[in-house]
């Protein structure tokens, strides 16, 4: 229960901690042709198949927050992947990003496991045609 309530404060402050004077990268989110059902169920198993650890999910609202660990340039990252329906059956999915340390004790931008989590995404709906 104490996870649930940490996990559901995270996704309400969350976008204000992310990204912080920064304007929304054009990498950190991409279209994908296919109804966000899928593409929801697609990016699980690509954050899964990464070893990110999922910290959150809410299946009807197309909502995840992840984890990625700790790296050398980096003390990890928190992650939020939103699907968003578009119009002829085709899905946005969004990741917001913010540094589990701060800019002071991170180099990255997160830029290289976001587009790790898209390519997934594309293996896993290429995998269900």
């Amino acid at each position: 229960m104490y996870c649930l309530r940490l996990a559901a404060l995270f996704l309400i402050l969350a976008p204000g901690l992310l990204l912080e004077d920064e304007q929304t990268p054009e990498w950190s989110y991409r279209t994908f042709s296919a109804p966000s059902d899928p593409v929801f169920a697609a990016a699980l198993k690509s954050i899964a198949a990464q070893h990110h650890e999922l910290k959150s999910k809410d299946e009807v609202g197309h909502v995840a927050g992840f984890h990625v660990e700790t790296t050398a340039w980096s003390s990890g990252y928190n992650m939020v992947l939103k699907v968003t329906p578009r119009e002829n059956g085709t899905s946005k999915v969004s990741i917001e990003i913010a540094r589990s340390g701060g800019k002071a004790v991170s180099c990255g931008s997160g830029k290289k496991e976001v587009e790790k989590i898209f390519a997934g995404i594309e293996k896993e709906l290429a995998k269900a045609k």
